[in-house]
């Protein structure tokens, strides 16, 4: 018995460095906490003390908690720390267990309060560091608890702290977002979020854009199914088809409060649908009002994204939609250029135009309205369109005529008979204009997009760009290999001089005299 009791000392100090040496604790303070983990009876006095540290902002907060996760998992392997689940079950247990010690039950709840109140913080360690510990404190009452039951009170609690922040605690929900990647965390926590939705998405949007946040993490996709990581151990089960049940539930309830929202959390439902819930809902017929109401109330990045759940209906539910490629002509527009999703935009529109089927006078009119946004356009985007409307010569070459248009016989020919105020892109006329802009667009001053424009003066190529690889440059990044790119010598005067004199029939010579 007292080797064990040595063996456990050692490796309770083992542990109370370990945390030490990940959070850089002080000397002193590892040395209390070592004193603790040996001492017998419990040293009730010093562990308030250190419970208290965590309330000091002035205090290394980070590595405050870690030192308490060693404590707290020590005591309760020791029985002096009783779960919620173990008072649940108390009357059941048929052996008596080790009496938990009042004082450092009260000290749990309060450190446990504690770390709750810090996944708000906007300091990023400790908000992070709050959420871990809390998880690792959830993971070792499990373990230890005498039902083995999983502490779902405790992951309530989290939860609650994160939907009732004042601000959206993005890095507690990064973290957080990490042991989602477990079953039987994500769920529990689908199981939970029903009875935790804010009760009216308008009169509290702050509250509602942190569960939609949640439910942005929570990601049940084939990868995370497919690894099959659980956080508490591999006893515990996980119910595709359950989860999907309360995933299903979880949805039903945000589309119900999302009349009236503000546009920032409509905004966020839509993200939350595209990335999270669609790929799993019983029914997603039953979306067509409101992505169509999405569509065609709003515009910006609230209506690209309800275009792409649409997009996905037309491709997954065989539905097709009227009006959608003329939705689509008039998102682009000068301002889309500072969208957040305008990627999205370039992606989507790629898409939809893929087929050989469309109408010409569809398609020329998608390409006049790109070649037309390229002059006014920031470099990055001027490339991607460049390329995409080569892409739509491609596959449309009945317009190539675009790019071998005849010379005006007179000044009423120049004119341009296309109407870009026009919202039908039908009757905008395109087909009887030509890519002039594209002609303008070689003597653009970035050379990557005059290189670019310069593919109609020869034969067009066989294969379609990949614009997938150009949607994340930025600007910056082609600044920065034209300054790698090697600069060829050229002189700065076609005359050799002979004295000290400007060049022959210099314009400044009709004006000034040299002395």
């Amino acid at each position: 018995m007292k080797q064990n009791s040595l063996e456990n000392k050692s490796g309770n100090k083992q542990a109370a460095e370990l945390a030490a040496k990940r959070a850089n604790v002080p000397p002193a303070l590892q040395q209390k906490a070592n004193d603790f983990l040996n001492s017998s009876p419990v040293n009730t006095k010093a562990l308030k003390q250190m419970v208290n540290l965590l309330e000091n902002p002035d205090s290394n907060a980070v590595g405050i908690m870690y030192v308490l996760e060693v404590i707290f998992r020590n005591l309760l392997k020791r029985k002096l720390i009783s779960t919620a689940e173990n008072k649940k079950s108390k009357g059941n247990a048929q052996a008596k267990p080790q009496e938990p010690n009042a004082t450092c039950q009260i000290q749990y709840n309060k450190a446990w309060s504690l770390l709750l109140a810090n996944l708000g913080n906007t300091s990023k360690e400790e908000a992070g560091g709050a959420l871990k510990v809390c998880m690792q404190l959830i993971a070792a009452e499990a373990k230890h608890s005498s039902s083995n039951a999983w502490p779902v009170t405790r992951l309530r609690s989290i939860l609650e702290a994160l939907i009732n922040a004042e601000a959206t605690p993005t890095a507690a929900l990064a973290e957080f977002a990490k042991f989602t990647r477990c079953l039987d965390v994500l769920q529990f926590t689908y199981q939970l979020l029903p009875g935790l939705a804010p009760k009216s998405f308008v009169d509290t949007p702050n509250l509602a854009f942190n569960y939609l946040a949640i439910i942005n993490v929570l990601d049940l996709g084939k990868t995370v199914l497919n690894d099959k990581q659980f956080h508490i151990g591999p006893e515990s089960t996980f119910d595709y088809e359950r989860t999907r049940q309360l995933l299903n539930k979880v949805w039903s309830g945000v589309i119900a409060s999302c009349n009236g929202v503000d546009e920032k959390v409509h905004r966020q439902v839509l993200v939350v649908l595209l990335e999270r819930i669609l790929p799993h809902l019983k029914d997603p017929i039953l979306l067509t009002d409101f992505l169509m109401d999405s569509l065609h109330q709003f515009d910006g990045p609230i209506a690209l994204l309800a275009l792409q759940g649409i997009f996905t209906l037309m491709q997954k539910q065989n539905i097709t939609y009227p009006d959608v490629y003329q939705k689509l002509y008039n998102m682009f527009y000068p301002r889309m250029f500072y969208n957040k999703y305008k990627a999205r935009l370039f992606y989507l529109a790629d898409i939809f135009l893929t087929s050989t089927h469309l109408p010409e006078n569809l398609v020329a009119a998608f390409a006049k309205r790109l070649a037309r946004l390229a002059l006014k356009s920031p470099t990055e985007d001027a490339i991607i369109m460049i390329r995409f409307i080569c892409n739509l010569l491609l596959r449309h070459t009945g317009l190539q005529r675009l790019i071998c248009a005849t010379g005006a016989a007179s000044v009423a020919e120049i004119a341009d008979p296309y109407d870009e105020t026009e919202l039908d892109p039908v009757k905008a006329g395109a087909l009887q204009s030509s890519l002039w802009e594209l002609v303008l667009l070689q003597k653009h001053a970035v050379p990557e997009v005059a290189n670019a424009a310069k593919f109609i003066n020869k034969s067009l190529p066989m294969v379609e760009f990949d614009l997938s690889s150009l949607l994340e440059i930025k600007e910056c990044n082609i600044f920065d290999d034209e300054v790698k790119k090697e600069v060829k010598q050229f002189t700065m005067a076609y005359e050799r001089p002979t004295n000290f004199a400007l060049p022959q029939y210099d314009i400044v010579t009709k004006y000034w005299d040299i002395l």
